[in-house]
């Protein structure tokens, strides 16, 4: 896939083979022969990438990318990550992302990206990019399975000479889930674990001529049900929350025109607004919260010479977030502007030296200025070599500086306002090759530090009913290698597989210096065995993870096996059978246990049948 085009690493479109970063794609392809039923099921599968779910379908699922959760999350190169925050430094929750009949492509970026992007971007960015109608056709997909799970999605594509329509609609229910108890080995019914997830995404792509395009964007998302937290049995505060509830409203729409499309200084402006509403009520509390995003962004990019381009971009947002149980009666107004330009120069037939700048200023935190530098060596047009360097920051989050909530008996929850950013730099080297016609392997290393963490803390530790509060209290370092190999066994048979090793560490500042994080497990492996002939595609996939903390984790280790079927009944008809879990293992992707038993358990082996038929 090396001459596969992406965008997000540099702002230009290049073949990976000329891109100095480690990038992964999901293509619709993929999407298609896997029947993926989300993108966080998707990402699962990519090397050096883990996701982090909560255990039940409604729960918030979060991605880290080189150990790190702040990810900046992208539709069409818009960002979507909210200033209110989300759990840990993460910005967004992945379950609120369209449906994958929707989807192109997805870039994955690991590594620095703030040169080109501002905050957010510590980890690396996921970038969404969507369908656009080229001709007429439409699309039912339709599975249920274990739980009472049914998933129902439709796509309609409309095409009438230069103007384009695409829509969708999309549902996805499941009545309860079980999971099985790790210390007893008993299968159990979560409480209070029924959760509704519908979305609708609508698309207008009118050409102006022969090289400008003007399009309209407008996606909704909305989660409905319980909201238990934690598994039940646990004891203490990580007890189950059997009458918790919830929902999440996501309403966003974008506008955007390009022009120079297909010629050598293509340009765009883009203009979108991100609406978020969360609900949350339990026996003695009803809590919402609100945020608005507006943004801007303009980009020009001019080819100065046969071997070099520069992008030369601004940005402009403004993100209105409100609570009012927790905020105190304040409106937290978070204002970003940016400029960034980026230098793309092949100084001779095989090498490429990128080099970007940008500059921040924030309504709170005053300017920043980031910069990146990355150097690719292409060997042939199926081997590349790279080696990049980046600066990173990611600005406090609303909830880290206005969160208000007095004592009520067991410690008050103070932000602080006088937050710094976190800021630190990131280093990438890695090689990736063809080599022959049946094997494709890539082989990559980073290391990253972090000044001024974040992090929420007991004012007094030695206090079950301490204040917290929240402030600058860490440094962290985080260094890894990941390994990946694509082989073609046969004409019918193909096997890819990776290994990740990622160490984070932090440094408290209280004396006992650096000290591994417990929260994420150092060791993660997938292999997948694929089938594909004529109307079949079969594939057997296995993730893993071991050397596991025993204070977040029963298990130091597990391993995972998903299964998939397809067959195609005939060119525009396909059914599909699906398996997760098959060997019903006791894991958790989410850290924390209690009592000998996880508390956010991963679900157990279930089964979906499907099918779908396009007309």
């Amino acid at each position: 896939m090396l001459d596969e085009y992406v965008v997000t690493a540099t702002r230009i479109e290049n073949k990976l083979v000329d891109t100095p970063a480690n990038v992964s794609v999901i293509t619709d392809e993929e999407f298609e022969k896997r029947n993926y039923q989300s993108v966080s099921e998707a990402l699962e599968n990519v090397p050096g990438v883990i996701v982090k779910r909560s255990g039940f379908l409604g729960g918030d699922q979060h991605v880290y990318l080189n150990g790190d959760d702040r990810v900046l999350i992208m539709v069409d190169g818009r960002r979507l990550n909210q200033d209110k925050g989300t759990s840990g430094r993460s910005g967004f929750d992945m379950t609120n992302l369209p449906a994958p009949d929707f989807i192109e492509k997805v870039e994955i970026l690991k590594g620095a990206g703030s040169s080109l992007y501002g905050s957010d971007a510590v980890g690396g960015v996921i970038n969404i990019i969507t369908k656009s109608a080229y001709k007429n056709y439409a699309k039912i997909n339709v599975n249920t399975g274990s739980w009472g799970t049914q998933n129902y999605s439709a796509l309609v594509s409309a095409k009438a000479g230069k103007t384009g329509i695409i829509a969708t609609v999309n549902k996805q229910k499941q009545n309860y889930t079980k999971y099985k108890e790790a210390d007893t080995g008993e299968n159990i019914k979560w409480p209070n674990s029924s959760n509704t997830i519908t979305g609708a995404t609508i698309k207008v792509d009118q050409e102006i001529g022969d090289n400008k395009l003007a399009t309209l964007y407008f996606e909704h998302s909305f989660k409905d049900g319980g909201k238990p937290y934690y598994a039940p049995g646990l004891g203490g505060w990580n007890s189950v929350y059997t009458k918790a509830f919830g929902t999440d409203l996501n309403n966003n729409v974008s506008g955007k025109f390009e022009w120079g499309r297909g010629e050598k200084n293509p340009g765009f402006i883009q203009v979108y607004r991100n609406y978020y509403n969360g609900h949350h009520y339990d026996n003695n509390s009803d809590s919402n919260y609100y945020e608005t995003k507006d943004g801007v962004e303009i980009q020009q990019t001019w080819e100065l010479s046969k071997n070099n381009k520069l992008v030369v971009g601004a940005d402009w947002r403004e993100s209105e977030v409100n609570n009012p149980g927790t905020y105190g009666g304040k409106i937290a107004k978070i204002n970003n502007k940016a400029i960034y330009l980026q230098d793309s120069w092949a100084f001779t037939d095989s090498w490429l030296l990128n080099a970007g700048i940008r500059y921040d200023k924030h309504n709170y935190f005053g300017n920043k200025t980031t910069a990146s530098m990355a150097i690719n060596k292409k060997f042939n047009e199926d081997s590349h070599a790279y080696i990049s360097w980046g600066q990173v920051f990611n600005a406090p989050q609303a909830n880290d500086m206005f969160y208000y909530s007095p004592d009520t008996g067991y410690g008050a929850m103070l932000g602080n306002p006088n937050l710094k950013p976190e800021t630190g730099d990131v280093w990438t080297i890695g090689y990736d090759t063809k080599i022959n016609d049946k094997t494709q392997v890539g082989i990559n290393a980073f290391y990253s530090d972090l000044d001024d963490a974040i992090k929420w803390a007991a004012v007094d530790p030695s206090n079950p009913n301490s204040d917290w509060t929240v402030d600058n209290v860490a440094k962290q370092k985080k260094r890894g290698m990941e390994f990946n190999v694509k082989h073609k066994l046969t004409d019918e048979f193909s096997i890819n597989g990776s290994y990740t090793y990622v160490k984070v560490e932090e440094d408290n500042k209280d004396g006992s210096g650096f000290k591994r994080d417990a929260n994420v497990p150092p060791n993660q492996y997938k292999i997948g065995v694929s089938f594909n002939k004529d109307k079949w595609d079969i594939e057997l996939y296995g993730r893993g993870a071991s050397g596991a903390d025993k204070s977040k984790y029963i298990d130091s280790k597990y391993l995972t096996l998903d299964f998939s079927l397809q067959y195609k009944v005939q060119k525009d008809y396909k059914i599909y059978a699906k398996a997760y879990n098959l060997t019903n293992v006791s894991y958790a992707e989410t850290a924390g246990i209690s009592n000998g038993k996880y508390s956010f358990p991963m679900a157990g082996r279930s089964f979906l049948v499907g099918m779908e038929y396009t007309f």
